[in-house]
């Protein structure tokens, strides 16, 4: 399931998926060099995490649609 890492709190970390409520993590499950604001694949068997592996095609692929949406609001507020 593809997740956003939205925030660290203490030895947790919460995510926010495409679709449904956030979820938290323990913080040491994250990988090495863990980014905020980077998406992210994450594989839950049986109730448990088993696989969190960052996204990094998909969150710069994100981040662009994101800095053209923005351009064309502030185009628009020119006019």
């Amino acid at each position: 399931m593809k997740m956003v890492l939205e925030e660290i709190e203490g030895d947790l970390a919460r995510f926010i998926p495409d679709e449904g409520a956030s979820f938290h993590v323990k913080k040491s499950l994250l990988p090495e060099k863990y980014q905020i604001g980077e998406v992210y694949e994450v594989t839950i068997s049986e109730g448990q995490v088993s696989m969190i592996e960052p996204l990094k095609e998909e969150t710069q692929e994100r981040l662009a649609k994101m800095r053209q949406k923005r351009k064309k609001l502030l185009n628009k507020r020119k006019k």
